[in-house]
Formats: structure tokens, C-alpha cells, sequence
């Protein structure tokens, strides 16, 4: 008997250590807050080249265009339910001409307690969710109404997650020391060489640097219809396009 009860004694003692041990990794995993990875505060900006996927020739043939753009917050603002929020404005110039800036877009930075939110023509994602660890993932899409817009149902049911949160990562010509990857879409449809059939692509990921904010982001959407009797060639439907981002500096 008293060697039974000294072996459940030694048991429960592993089963306290190995929960303990658990409870140590997930800790450690976890890397920080979700503003350490978004900051945000007027004057803040940063610079990218772009990297943008249009179709031409009545939307039959894929081509790339490149450009300099900078994201500069701007001002701090409330969003629509009276939150605090940050107005991004996009700057957009040639690769040639560096000192001819036009703007190009603007949007809202929510930052949450537990989340980065942005606000883009009407439509809000949940871009980082706490907590940042590996293999955590959420509904980026869950504002967006996918289900009555046909132009949005691409969008339906993304789910973004983590991984390589806290781990160096090089984009351009930098190394940076903690970054955390968001997967948010790798859909394909079919095969996208062969244009005698249907086929669609969607493809979405970011990457955040800490104390930086986003230096990288890879996203493309498109949709390709076979030739049929009122297009003999094929063509890519309207709301195809791609945007590539990618670091150059900051301020």
C-alpha cells in the first residue's frame, strides 16, 4: 500500500510539473502586444515600394506596375463608434521622379485593446488579434458583409494566423530583429497556367515588424473566365488586382 501511494504521489507530482511546463511555453510564446507591432502616433510614417498587379487590353493580360508610396499618419481621429483612431494617408510618386508626391488614398488605424483594426473604403478588417502567438488564428472578415455584395464574397471567411511571431525576418535590404507573420488567405482554384478553363486565385499575408509596424504585404485576388461566346480571348474579371508592398525605411 505504501508504495502504491508513493507512486501516485510521483504521479501527481510529474502531471503539476508538466502542466507548469506548459504553462511556461505558451507564456514565452506569446510576443507582446498587438500595438508593439502597429505603433501609431502622428508624424509616423514609412516607406514602400509598390508592386501593383493590373490587367490591360480589356482585362485579358497581367501586367505589373511599380511606384514609391508612403503611408503618414496624418492626424488622430474617432472612428464611426466615437473610438480613438488615426487617419493613414497614402502618397504615391514614380520610381523616376523623387520628389513628386500625389495622394492616393487614405484610411483609419483603429488601435483596440485587444486588436488593430483598419477602416478601408467602408469596409473594416481586424489585421492583428491579441494574443500574438504561433498558430493563433481569427476572423479577419467578421464586419464585412460578404454574403450580399458580389464583389466581396471573395472575402468570405478568411482566417488569419500566426506564425514565425518574434523571429528576425529580412524584407528589402533590412533585417529586423521581431517580426510576426499573418497568413490570411492561400486559395486557388484550379489551374492558373491553363486559361482554357476557369480558375481563381486568392493570396494574402503581412508581415509586421516590432516598433515599425507593416513591412510587408503580398496580396492578389483574381478570377479568370475561359473564352465563351461574348469573349473569344478570355478575360480577368473586374475586381482582379494585386498589391505588393515592401520596405525601404521609415521615420
Amino acid at each position: 500500500m505504501q508504495l502504491n501511494a508513493t507512486k501516485c504521489a510521483i504521479g501527481m507530482l510529474l502531471t503539476i510539473i508538466s502542466f507548469s511546463g506548459c504553462e511556461k511555453s505558451e507564456t514565452l510564446a506569446t510576443q507582446g502586444q498587438a500595438s508593439d507591432f502597429y505603433p501609431l502616433q502622428t508624424g509616423h510614417r514609412i516607406t514602400y515600394r509598390l508592386d501593383s498587379t493590373v490587367y490591360i487590353a480589356l482585362n485579358t493580360i497581367r501586367t505589373t506596375r511599380s511606384y514609391i508610396v508612403q503611408d503618414r499618419v496624418e492626424a488622430e481621429t474617432k472612428d464611426n463608434l466615437g473610438q480613438k483612431a488615426f487617419l493613414v494617408r497614402r502618397w504615391i510618386r514614380s520610381n523616376i521622379d523623387t520628389t513628386q508626391w500625389t495622394g492616393n488614398a487614405a484610411y483609419m488605424v483603429v488601435p483596440l485593446r485587444q486588436s488593430i483594426e483598419i477602416i478601408d473604403n467602408n469596409l473594416r478588417y481586424i489585421r492583428i488579434q491579441q494574443p500574438l502567438r504561433n498558430d493563433f488564428s481569427w476572423k479577419g472578415h467578421r464586419y464585412i458583409n460578404t454574403l450580399t455584395d458580389p464583389l466581396l464574397q471573395y472575402l468570405d471567411d478568411w482566417t488569419y494566423t500566426y506564425e514565425k511571431t518574434g523571429q528576425p525576418q529580412t524584407v528589402g535590404t533590412r533585417t529586423f530583429s521581431e517580426t510576426v507573420t499573418v497568413n490570411q488567405r492561400d486559395e486557388v482554384i484550379n489551374n492558373p497556367n491553363d486559361k482554357t478553363k476557369f480558375f481563381s486565385v486568392s493570396r494574402s499575408v503581412e508581415v509586421y515588424a516590432k516598433g515599425v509596424g507593416l513591412i510587408y504585404r503580398d496580396f492578389l485576388h483574381e478570377t479568370w473566365q475561359p473564352p465563351n461566346a461574348s469573349s473569344t480571348s478570355g478575360y480577368f474579371e473586374p475586381n482582379s488586382y494585386g498589391i505588393r508592398l515592401t520596405y525601404l525605411n521609415h521615420n
